[in-house]
């Protein structure tokens, strides 16, 4: 007899209902494994000593409800993709196929968590632009296998089975009074919440940090790669400049450096790069925020060229070979990510070896991460050394996740190559590593003690010292490379080279693991040229890019000693800036991982992430409310977004025969090429204050402009002081004054500081409201003053 449709329709619904009954009472199992996971997450991931200007509890607070609202919002999904499992007739069958499942997908959150916990940034759409191997790599360089550890992969897990099998039985039992309106009901709330935000607001938290550990991982990671999926799915053609080669034009960099250095009569000078990993402003050289931990950079720094507010133009390792010697566009996921396919073009690299530059690269990883040995190849280099290449004389740093030989030993094998390499003008770059995960070392243990005595050298307070402890190892690494560096020189200088050398010292991004304060302070990296050539050291606090570097360095180079490069280049700088005091001349992209382009630099403003700041020095970053500026920002990123998708799409840079058509500097083809200049905020443009001072009166500078269009409205300069826990101490005035369009004043302040003890305090410039006190221009943060015994 055939089924009734009547009948059919029931058992249909008979199994619906089922479904929804067993989803329903399992669910709370899945419920407390998940926020088993998210409080180990957070447990794991708040910095000790808690976040600067955010407090802990917020961050929780906040991190919580998003993940209660990710929760509900997915609960349709999670609902339709254990389906095929909820149907399974035996109830033993069924618990066991359920729990598998469920336990992967708390496996998947597990692994996201332990990626952010690792790399400090969470995982998204960068499964496009890494291998499993290299995020592997990454992983287990970081990853510590403690108590805690084991605990919050292990707890979710078996919290999940457990409630999944004290709850199976009660399913089969438990008897909804409509179980089919429960699963409506759960179904509809997919229309109410899917429209819901994930994800925090852009300006929810003012440090970087906050801001990522309130993230739902998993939520981040599915929004993240859809979003990358859907855009890159597209042709998308409207909008692309015509021009088939959007990067392509004429070479017009002026030589700002010759005068800076004495004419060798050896000919052109030699170059050697030195890209230091994880290096940041924040930890090194004059006024940095955290003290610098460098003192041999530092030294440095005082007898060289020393760009203060620098810019690294990613936020990891896979595009500092482009930047620095290409001032090339990132393309979709970097420009190494395009393997065999790289395009024709010239970058400082291959201009030098045709001008018969010997040309060797030596680094203690892996040179074949993230394709960078297929670049350095594409360009000519003659000698690559990575991990392989060093010889039984050299020990291998220990451990699984050692990425290969520490610092010293990279230097050791540098400079026996350097000894044993061809006479003739060279580029040499040497790639360090150990300020990297796991940040391990031979020798660890004799810097704790050193690392001590540096907290008391910069002025660390013992209040503020258990904070600092907390990131012994990475700090005692900084120094360790900082110790390996000043051995480098110390032993080059030896040679018959050095003389008539150029050296060139940043670093490739700044590390996240010590948490970062500010959006721009990822790519915030010291910038030094040291050269025995050199006329005089100075200090430069103008804005400028690794982008700015290659084109520079040619100029000079071409202007100098008549090295030919090519009248038609792609560089996306412009060159660097030698202005001393504060200001940006320059349009800066930004790339904070392989897939994500989100950051733009413009004259004084960042957009990020379509929020607005106000740029000043030491990179400091305020939110900014001006309508009319972001506009302009979104369209000039717009644009170069535009060309980059272009070149993406097509990979061409030049066409073949630019490769041909090369000359000697010409005076008349070199003119400044900055960007359009926006409107400067008014208020406080700079401060000046001693970087260390005795206990008493300190007299502070702090100049004032307006670069608008119409007179500034009124405002007071003021300034407050406060210790390193951000608690007030004191607020010091200046006059009412209102500045008319381009003008420019300086105003002295001075700042009781007396009675104050020993140790770092930081000063607010802040231009407010002479009647409510509200910030109603540009103001600076966070400016370092160190004050004596």
């Amino acid at each position: 007899m055939t089924e009734s449709p009547q009948s059919q329709q029931g058992r249909a619904g008979s199994k619906f209902s089922g479904a929804v009954t067993r989803f329903l009472m399992l669910l709370p199992a899945m419920i407390v494994a998940a926020l088993c996971l998210r409080g180990w997450g957070l447990l794991a991931g708040v910095p000790d000593g808690g976040f600067p200007d955010a407090p802990t509890a917020r961050v929780v607070a906040m991190a919580s409800g998003f993940d209660l609202l990710v929760f509900t919002k997915y609960l349709p999904v999670l609902f339709v993709l254990s389906w095929p499992w909820l149907l399974i007739r035996r109830t033993p069958l069924r618990v066991l196929a359920l729990g598998v499942f469920w336990s992967l997908l708390l496996a998947l959150q597990i692994a996201l968590e332990q990626f952010y916990l690792v790399a400090r940034v969470p995982l998204g759409a960068e499964l496009f632009g890494y291998s499993w191997q290299e995020i592997r790599t990454t992983v287990s360089a970081g990853a510590r296998l403690d108590a805690l550890t084991l605990a919050g992969w292990l707890v979710p897990l078996v919290v999940l089975w457990l409630g999944i099998a004290t709850q199976a039985s009660r399913a089969e039992r438990s008897r909804w009074p409509s179980p089919r309106l429960a699963g409506a009901a759960l179904m509809l709330s997919l229309l109410g919440l899917w429209w819901l935000p994930s994800r925090p607001a852009n300006g929810a938290f003012s440090t970087e940090a906050a801001y990522d550990l309130a993230l739902n991982k998993a939520a981040y990671f599915v929004e993240e790669n859809a979003g990358y999926l859907a855009t890159h799915s597209q042709q998308r053609t409207p909008g692309y400049p015509d021009a088939r080669y959007p990067f392509l034009r004429r070479e017009r960099t002026p030589d700002v450096l010759g005068e800076h250095f004495a004419h060798s009569p050896e000919g052109p000078p030699n170059l050697v790069f030195i890209l230091v990993e994880g290096l940041g402003r924040s930890f090194s050289g004059p006024r940095a925020s955290l003290g610098s931990f460098t003192p041999f950079l530092d030294e440095l720094a005082g007898r060289s060229l020393y760009w203060e507010n620098f810019l690294a133009t990613q936020g990891r390792t896979f595009g500092v070979l482009p930047s620095v010697f290409g001032s090339l566009p990132p393309g979709e996921r970097g420009f190494n990510a395009l393997g065999e396919a790289m395009p024709q073009h010239d970058d400082l690299l291959a201009v030098l070896k045709r001008n018969g530059y010997g040309l060797r690269f030596y680094s203690g990883s892996d040179v074949g991460f993230d394709n960078q040995r297929l670049y350095l190849q594409r360009q000519g280099v003659d000698t690559i050394v990575g991990v392989g290449d060093f010889g039984p004389q050299y020990p291998r740093s220990p451990g699984e996740a050692s990425w290969g030989y520490a610092d010293n030993e990279l230097v050791s094998r540098t400079l026996a190559g350097e000894s044993a390499a061809p006479r003739g003008p060279f580029v040499a770059v040497m790639q360090t590593i150990s300020m990297h995960t796991p940040y391990s070392f031979p020798g660890q243990a004799a810097y704790h003690e050193r690392f001590e005595r540096r907290l008391d050298e910069i002025g660390i307070a013992d209040a503020d010292k258990p904070r600092y402890r907390r990131h012994e190892n990475i700090y005692t690494s900084v120094m360790y490379t900082d110790d390996a560096l000043r051995r480098f020189f110390d032993e080059f200088s030896r040679q018959p080279a050095y003389a008539n050398t150029i050296f060139v010292i940043t670093g490739d991004h700044r590390l996240p693991e010590i948490p970062i304060a500010s959006r721009v302070e990822r790519y915030h990296v010291p910038m030094i040229i040291a050269s025995p050539l050199l006329k005089r050291p100075e200090r430069i606090r103008s804005v400028s890019s690794h982008l700015d570097i290659a084109p520079s360095l040619l100029a000079y180079l071409s202007n100098g000693y008549g090295v030919a490069t090519p009248r038609m280049v792609t560089w996306t700088g412009t060159g660097l800036d030698m202005e001393p005091s504060f200001r940006n001349v320059h349009d800066i992209a930004l790339k904070q991982s392989k897939t994500i382009l989100s950051d733009f630099v413009s004259g004084p403003w960042l957009l990020s992430r379509g929020e607005l700041f106000a740029l000043g020095d030491g990179m400091a970053i305020e939110p900014a409310s001006d309508s009319a500026v972001a506009a302009q920002l979104g369209q000039r990123f717009a644009r170069y977004r535009a060309a980059n998708d272009r070149f993406a799409r097509d990979r061409l840079l030049a066409p073949v025969d630019v490769a041909t058509n090369w000359s000697g500097y010409r005076v008349g083809d070199r003119g400044v090429t900055a960007a359009p200049r926006t409107a400067d905020p008014f208020g406080v443009h700079e401060v000046l204050a001693p970087e260390t001072a005795r206990s008493g009166p300190i007299d502070v500078e702090v100049l004032l402009a307006n670069g608008g269009t119409t007179v500034s409205e009124e405002f007071v300069p003021l300034l407050v002081l406060s210790d390193e826990a951000g608690r007030e101490l004191g607020e010091y005035y200046g006059s009412a004054i209102r500045l008319m369009p381009g003008a420019r004043q300086q105003m002295r302040i001075p700042v009781a500081a007396g009675g104050l003890a020993p140790g770092r305090y930081y000063l607010a410039a802040i231009a407010s409201h002479p009647v409510t006190g509200r910030r109603v221009g540009a103001s600076r943060y966070r400016i370092p003053l160190q004050i004596r015994g």
